[in-house]
């Protein structure tokens, strides 16, 4: 397994920029047996058995390297799991949490009396600085529940409002 890997395989990069529609510049990759992972400033890109999968940095909750059985993973804001296997992470590891955070505009959490909403504010890197506002429940809370939903805009719109989008 190489920590430092060199630059991904030339037709990876143009499938890519073909896929997006746009030049892309590929700043860290990882790739294993089915599976090539690519992340540019603005993207995360997913290439399986294949097929691509493109998330803005925005759409991307959390992820970590699991050096132990070479497995990459992430969740997005949809909830859904990636674990992709990896043979080379490069510099991926370390790329992957400097652009999840360079997205988060805000974070703001409220307790409630059962569990607690997190309301998220994530930019777009892709130049066009548009935030995507994103609500998650823990620990029992249930967004489909009116007193909760009403929190969640009221305290979407004051955000909105106060960084001025």
């Amino acid at each position: 397994m190489a920590f430092f890997a060199t630059r991904p395989d030339k037709s990876l990069v143009r499938e890519l920029a073909s896929h997006t529609g746009r030049g892309v510049d590929v700043i860290a990759h990882g790739s294993g047996p089915d599976a090539s992972l690519l992340a540019t400033r603005e993207l995360l890109a997913l290439r399986l058995l294949g097929e691509w999968r493109i998330f803005g940095w925005e759409e991307v909750t959390t992820g970590s390297w699991r050096a132990e059985s070479l497995t990459f993973s992430w969740k997005t804001t949809t909830g859904e799991d990636f674990p992709v296997r990896l043979d080379d992470v490069g510099r991926l590891p370390e790329l992957f949490q400097e652009r999840v955070q360079a997205s988060t505009v805000v974070t703001v959490s409220h307790d409630l009396a059962r569990g607690r909403v997190q309301l998220i504010g994530r930019r777009k890197l892709d130049g066009s600085d548009e935030i995507r506002w994103y609500a998650v429940a823990g620990g029992g809370a249930d967004l489909s529940d009116a007193p909760v939903a009403a929190l969640v805009v009221a305290e979407t719109d004051r955000l909105k409002a106060e960084y001025g989008v």
